[in-house]
């Protein structure tokens, strides 16, 4: 009878010993161990039972006490991961440089097909006035002549704005910047016939009437 009693207590010790060393829960405390995490505690878990509570400096970690399973609580993970191995993978990715991860490399796009020619960029009307200031500056006398169109520009709204106009036209019509500038030098030379105070508004009539012509000689041109 002594005997029987006797292996009873060897079977439940031995059972206890397996179940101790082999148990997920227990196989998860000792992988961990060997990761240098800390049992620190025990939490109740939601379901009952207590999970296990550990810590490797700032990062935390708690083993389901049913299950096993390992959640990583510092950073917060909304999956639990299988073991402490894929926890240590998962971390290491987290904190490799952006340059050692892997990247996907997406297929690289199709070569637009390229555009039909749409022939040349028209000016934009400061670009096109620039370019009647470099006409004037290569005239005879140019650079006195810019300088008068600056002068006249600056001191005489309507001289500006019969100059802005004549560029406008030309611009819009497809008038070469040099013969605006021929209009200015126009305008220039018949200063010394103009006399009286109204001299820029002679010449600024003087553009006008310049516009006024690309326009209908453009128009006539088409009928």
């Amino acid at each position: 009878m002594m005997w029987m009693v006797g292996g009873a207590l060897v079977l439940l010790v031995a059972r206890f010993l397996w179940l101790a060393f082999f148990h997920r829960v227990n196989a998860m405390s000792r992988q961990a161990e060997l990761m240098n995490w800390l049992d620190i505690g025990r939490v109740s878990n939601a379901d009952g039972g207590k999970d296990i509570l550990l810590a490797r400096n700032e990062r935390g970690a708690r083993i389901d006490w049913r299950t096993g399973e390992v959640w990583l609580m510092n950073p917060k993970v909304e999956e639990p991961f299988a073991d402490f191995l894929a926890v240590e993978r998962w971390l290491t990715l987290r904190e490799l440089p952006v340059a050692d991860k892997p990247v996907h490399v997406a297929p690289a796009p199709a070569e637009p097909e390229p555009a039909p020619d749409a022939g040349p960029v028209r000016d934009t009307l400061p670009a096109f006035q620039q370019k009647v200031d470099a006409c004037l500056a290569k005239a005879e006398g140019g650079q006195e002549l810019l300088e008068t169109k600056q002068a006249f520009e600056a001191g005489s709204e309507p001289y500006l704005e019969a100059s802005t106009e004549l560029s406008k036209a030309a611009l819009e019509l497809e008038v070469s910047p040099a013969m605006v500038a021929t209009f200015h030098i126009s305008a220039f030379a018949a200063l010394a016939e103009t006399a009286g105070a109204d001299k820029l508004e002679r010449v600024a009539a003087s553009l006008h009437a310049a516009a006024r012509q690309i326009r209908a000689s453009v128009t006539a041109s088409k009928h």
